[in-house]
């Protein structure tokens, strides 16, 4: 039986729908192949620069640029929950009451800093070395620490690493604010930084970051050329820097209380 004239017309409209649909798709399907293969290939490429790009961790010990030498503030440390091992009594709880204490010398580069190095030196830092260091470093596991972390970039020996951060902390003078404060103290690391460039002549403001531990004064870091002597801080160590804002020092005590006791 013949169909009508309006069914046929339904079929050809049906025919010409499916027909553009079919030539949409491919459209959209030939355009968008490039622009994901490009991303595809720019995604490669960048994982690739990556793997190429020499990464801090791969540098040879002694391959670095100047040093960081990091003094802690005590009563921070002590009063925080990083304080509260039993590793940490000599400096929080054996009565001295210490306040600046070397965290570490940090071999440093323009960008980043390496760590954990390939040396030919003992990864255990000898019994004598450790008594000298922790004359600076009151904890012997920071101690260890250290020399793992960043005493094996230097190309030193245990021994002279740590002579290198004694001499560091002996050639730098700390402001008599900040020897034996008995109260907190009220103040800015822009003003930390500014006390100890006054108190040390050849101190540059430029070679002296101040960092914070939410509102108390952390650290003071000093930069430091291979020879120990000053030098300006590169943009990146300065980017800790915590500036004008009002922070505190909490004065030093000798016998810090341990959580729960």
């Amino acid at each position: 039986m013949p169909r009508s004239p309006r069914a046929m017309m339904q079929t050809l409209v049906a025919i010409v729908l499916l027909v553009g649909f079919a030539l949409i798709q491919q459209q959209f399907e030939a355009s968008d192949t490039p622009a994901a293969a490009r991303q595809e290939a720019q995604a490669a490429g960048a994982r690739a620069q990556d793997r190429a790009s020499p990464r801090a961790d791969d540098a040879a010990a002694g391959a670095f640029d100047f040093y960081v030498l990091a003094l802690s503030w005590s009563p921070t440390h002590c009063s925080s929950e990083a304080g509260q091992g039993r590793d940490d009594d000599l400096q929080c709880r054996s009565g001295r009451a210490y306040g600046f204490v070397a965290h570490g010398l940090w071999p440093q580069s323009a960008r980043g800093w390496p760590s954990y190095c390939e040396t030919e030196a003992p990864r255990r830092v000898p019994s004598a070395v450790m008594e000298v260091a922790m004359t600076v470093s009151p904890s012997r596991r920071l101690v260890q620490h250290q020399w793992e972390k960043h005493g094996t970039c230097s190309g030193l020996s245990p021994a002279d690493y740590f002579r290198a951060t004694a001499r560091a902390v002996d050639a730098l003078s700390v402001p008599k604010a900040f020897v034996q404060p008995s109260k907190p103290l009220a103040t800015t690391a822009d003003a930390v930084r500014d006390r100890f460039v006054a108190a040390n002549p050849g101190l540059e403001t430029s070679a002296v970051v101040v960092t914070c531990r939410r509102r108390e004064i952390a650290e003071v870091r000093v930069c430091l050329d291979k020879a120990l002597r000053p030098r300006a801080c590169s943009a990146q160590v300065r980017r800790s820097h915590c500036g004008s804002r009002e922070v505190r020092m909490l004065d030093v005590r000798g016998n810090w209380p341990r959580n729960g006791e």
